[in-house]
């Protein structure tokens, strides 16, 4: 019976042990709970501010451009061009005048320099970059050099004059993209003619020295044809008859008959005339003839005698 007591006292003791210990646990637990809430909202407020962060420092990166460089060298025949970047360079396009665009490619590089030689007489130099993202700048710059090469059209032909120091050993020449042609030159001076294509067309002239040093000319030609001039007698041996052509289209005609000068303007840009001009008794009849063509240019001037 004593033991029995003695059991159950000991479980009431327990029992009221484990009862007495209960908001401690409680206490314990919120503690926990909100040292992991401030762990868990520092670890969300840093993460956030990283993500910004990396947010902003990838757009600024995106917004960055490469930058161009253009220096002369000592001579001012040539621009050295230089393009970096802190990120990889796709490509360099250049150009001068808005003409043929020479592309460079980057091939991963961050720094490129090339050197482009500045043709004779004033043009401006189109530059533009690239980057591996897409992000481009462009610079449009004018530069003058001597111009040694001169050219003069005359009808279908053009006439290429220099004059240099040092001795040119030969010059090439190429209308648009059609194949590169070479004379030899082996003088300080040159006079060359050359025929002209029709309609117009761009001319790269390109004199090399001896020392391999080049100098070099672009230009647009437009290639006409002289008016012709075609004069005979009729079978009475009365009448001088006269055909004047042109394709493009002819402006005016000089022509001076017994010593008297005459100007007969076209209409409309007619591309052929015919005419009938009576012979003197008499008379040698002296005719001489030039045509113009809406270009300006003039025919060889036609000097024919005949008496009746």
């Amino acid at each position: 019976m004593n033991q029995i007591l003695a059991t159950s006292n000991a479980t009431k003791a327990k029992t009221k042990k484990n009862r007495g210990a209960g908001p401690a646990d409680i206490k314990t637990v919120v503690r926990v709970f909100a040292i992991i809430m401030l762990i868990f909202g520092i670890f969300m407020i840093g993460t956030g501010s990283y993500a910004i962060y990396k947010d902003n420092e990838a757009k600024n990166e995106a917004t960055t451009k490469p930058v161009i460089t253009e220096t002369l060298n000592e001579d001012g025949t040539a621009i050295k061009l230089s393009v970096t970047h802190d990120k990889a360079i796709d490509r360099i396009e250049y150009s001068w005048n808005n003409g043929e665009v020479q592309t460079i490619t980057g091939n991963g590089r961050r720094n490129i320099e090339i050197d482009i030689e500045i043709p004779g007489g004033t043009n401006i130099l189109n530059v533009k970059a690239i980057d591996v993202q897409g992000q481009e700048i462009s610079t449009d710059k004018e530069y003058t050099a001597d111009d040694i090469i001169n050219l003069s059209v005359s009808g279908s032909k053009l006439k290429i004059t220099a004059e240099n120091e040092t001795e040119i050993a030969y010059m090439t020449y190429r209308w648009d993209e059609d194949e590169e042609q070479r004379i030899d030159i082996n003088a300080t001076t040159v006079d060359q003619e050359i025929d002209i294509p029709m309609g117009e067309h761009n001319l790269t002239v390109i004199l090399v020295d001896v020392n391999n040093e080049t100098i070099t000319k672009e230009q647009k030609v437009k290639g006409v044809t002289k008016p012709t001039i075609d004069i005979g007698v009729d079978d009475a041996h009365e009448y001088y008859l006269i055909t004047i052509s042109d394709e493009t289209g002819l402006e005016r005609v000089e022509f001076t008959i017994r010593g008297e000068e005459k100007t007969v303007t076209v209409e409309n840009g007619e591309t052929e005339l015919k005419y009938k001009l009576k012979l003197n008794d008499g008379d040698e009849n002296r005719l001489e003839i030039t045509a113009y063509n809406v270009d300006g240019i003039a025919s060889d001037t036609q000097k024919v005698s005949a008496s009746k």
